[in-house]
């Protein structure tokens, strides 16, 4: 039995042993609330807030940008008469969403309009557009119960005067608190 080859059964039980250990690491470090899995989701859920609330950013700016442009070229132009505040309406909800979604609240057929998670709802009687923000990251009923983290709707609301436009921003970082 001289210069037999092989392994020995300790050597192949130490070796099953070790990538056991290997093995339940690297499960342990892809699942949980600190696994690379749950902070992929994380970081999409803060991109996807980070583009809603721009969207959102740079809707206010085209409107407050148009109430000052018209209010001091336009002599007794007001914002808050009711078919200049539609147009600003249609002028917000175009800057989140498509043209035809956004006609919809000028024409007076509906005072809400929805498209790809968002919800632009035009109020005449306190002269606001709230923008709403809801996908299946961020859970779209307030009482449903979320599978597994509750990433908030985003919520922001513009509201005009006469000749300005106050802007609610939306709280920031929603994700991972």
């Amino acid at each position: 039995m001289k210069n037999q080859k092989g392994i020995t059964l300790i050597a192949l039980v130490v070796t099953i042993v070790v990538l056991l250990i290997l093995a339940g690491t690297s499960i342990a470090m892809l699942g949980g609330d600190n696994g690379i899995i749950t902070n992929a989701q994380d970081a999409a859920a803060a991109n996807t807030e980070g583009e809603v609330i721009d969207k959102m950013n740079v809707a206010y700016n085209t409107v407050k940008a148009n109430i000052i442009t018209k209010s001091s070229t336009i002599m007794n132009w007001d914002a808050t008469n009711t078919d200049n505040e539609k147009e600003l309406a249609k002028i917000i909800a175009g800057e989140i969403m498509s043209d035809t979604e956004a006609k919809k609240l000028k024409d007076g057929t509906t005072t809400s309009v929805t498209e790809k998670g968002y919800t632009v709802t035009y109020k005449s009687s306190d002269h606001t557009v709230e923008i709403e923000y809801a996908d299946a990251t961020f859970n779209l009923a307030a009482d449903a119960e979320p599978a597994n983290k509750h990433y908030p709707k985003i919520t922001c609301k513009i509201t005009i005067s006469s000749d300005d436009a106050v802007y609610t921003t939306p709280p920031t970082r929603h994700v991972n608190q």
